[in-house]
């Protein structure tokens, strides 16, 4: 009867104490916060990013320890491209606006491979963030697609309206991400600057570009353009254009001015023609499996910082467009032709219900004709 007593005795203990970490347990862990709407009325960022810190260390809900939470961001740009700026940013706000609890490390030039290798890391937890083109995002949401459909946009103002971090078009692609089992987290849409084709020789038409050898990225609606156009596409990494021109495997390719000026592509194919077809889309996109171990404050911080990071770095590819062609003329020897748009557009247009059909994205391109009328 004494041992079935003190065996009593010891579970009753052994209940308890149980029952006190579980209390405890409860207390400590914070669960993944959601969409607040103090971060969708976040200010720009030219306008916050002084007062950022105050803002940030007053909404943390407790202490945390210098270097707790380390972040990993890559990109695939180097030079003054403004990813790289946008990056460098998000790493000084965050350390400030955390008060020292994050340290992010920022990784550009492709150091972590391309966009794709980096996404798949992202879902196995052993990078937390890229920023980057939504064109190589494609492979695992067909319907960012949509984004990139050249003169769906007549300018960079009705194109940047779209990319609003609570609005239908961001929502959209978060849910994609969700019901492809990504385990991603859209944080931020931007416009990475206007995209024109740059070639080893002169174009000023249409007609121009018959049997032109075109480098295109993986994405399908890339070769299905440029094949309407009359290019012979080559898939091909972005980091091999300059040797691809050399070789004359490709004579042709598109990319931003400030992508153009950062590789100096301008050595191997000095002719920039402003075909104006496409403002680039720009995501950052975090790891669940990183945005998960964070606490409910410093998810905030993330969120607020990230939304900043976007509308910098529009501003930032907008500046570029607007200054660095000059410059190039004047400095580089890159001569301009500006041929007629409309013509272009006219041979890209019909191609809408197929790109739509071929990446699923009937839905995402009604939502976007519907916001631009």
């Amino acid at each position: 009867m004494m041992k079935k007593a003190m065996i009593a005795t010891v579970s009753l203990g052994v209940l308890l104490a149980l029952s006190a970490c579980a209390g405890s347990s409860a207390t400590a862990t914070t669960a993944p916060a959601e969409t607040t709407a103090a971060a969708a009325e976040s200010t720009a960022a030219e306008t916050s990013a002084a007062a950022g810190t105050e803002s940030g260390s007053g909404s943390m809900t407790g202490a945390h320890q210098p270097g707790q939470y380390k972040l990993k961001i890559g990109t695939v740009v180097s030079g003054d491209h403004s990813w790289v700026k946008v990056g460098e940013f998000m790493v000084e706000e965050l350390s400030a606006r955390s008060g020292g609890a994050f340290e992010v490390s920022f990784a550009p030039g492709g150091q972590l491979g391309n966009d794709e290798a980096m996404i798949d890391d992202m879902r196995l937890g052993t990078l937390d963030m890229i920023i980057g083109g939504t064109q190589n995002a494609a492979p695992f949401v067909p319907q960012y697609q949509i984004l990139s459909m050249p003169y769906l946009f007549a300018d960079r103002t009705q194109f940047e309206s779209i990319l609003d971090q609570d609005g239908e078009v961001f929502n959209y692609i978060q849910a994609k991400y969700d019901e492809n089992g990504l385990g991603l987290k859209l944080l931020g849409l931007a416009n990475g600057g206007q995209r024109d084709l740059h070639t080893n020789s002169e174009i000023n038409s249409v007609a121009d570009l018959k049997n032109l050898k075109m480098r295109v990225t993986s994405s399908a609606t890339e070769s299905l353009v440029w094949t309407a156009l009359g290019t012979i596409p080559t898939s091909m990494s972005f980091n091999d254009i300059y040797s691809g021109i050399q070789t004359n495997t490709v004579n042709a390719f598109e990319c931003t001015l400030a992508a153009y000026n950062n590789n100096a592509l301008y050595e191997v194919a000095p002719y920039h023609v402003v075909t104006a077809h496409q403002f680039t889309p720009t995501h950052i996109t975090c790891s669940e499996i990183a945005w998960n171990k964070l606490p409910e404050d410093l998810q905030k911080v993330l969120y607020e910082v990230s939304k900043e990071a976007a509308q910098l770095g529009s501003k930032l590819a907008n500046e570029s467009d607007d200054t660095l062609l000059s410059v190039l003329e004047a400095e580089r020897g890159v001569k301009v032709s500006t041929p007629d748009r409309e013509s272009f557009k006219a041979v890209v247009e019909p191609l809408y219900p197929e790109i739509a059909a071929g990446c699923k994205g009937e839905e995402l391109l009604s939502i976007i004709e519907a916001k631009l009328q």
